[in-house]
């Protein structure tokens, strides 16, 4: 599952947009926690990956525009039950 997502158009106050969802491996000599099952998840082994993107609201003392988020899951099943649920 490799798919890159053409956001729809933000406003200050939109909430997260899926950008990509990619299949990685040997990404990063670290662990996370999988936001569907609870599962650690090692990033030096095949996992999925969901990039997260939003503006950030206007007024704040920076220069940056957008906000961008990753959240690493076990497989393609714990990624896509996670994408499923309204509301994302």
């Amino acid at each position: 599952m490799s798919k890159t997502c053409c956001p729809s158009p933000t406003t200050p106050e939109s909430e997260w947009t899926v950008r990509q969802v990619v299949c990685r491996d040997e990404w990063d000599d670290a662990t996370g926690q999988c936001p569907a099952c609870g599962e650690t998840v090692d990033l030096r082994h095949p996992h999925y990956q969901v990039e997260l993107d939003r503006e950030r609201p206007a007024g704040e003392a920076t220069k940056l525009t957008h906000e961008r988020r990753l959240l690493s899951f076990c497989d393609d099943s714990c990624a896509n039950a996670w994408l499923d649920v309204p509301d994302r």
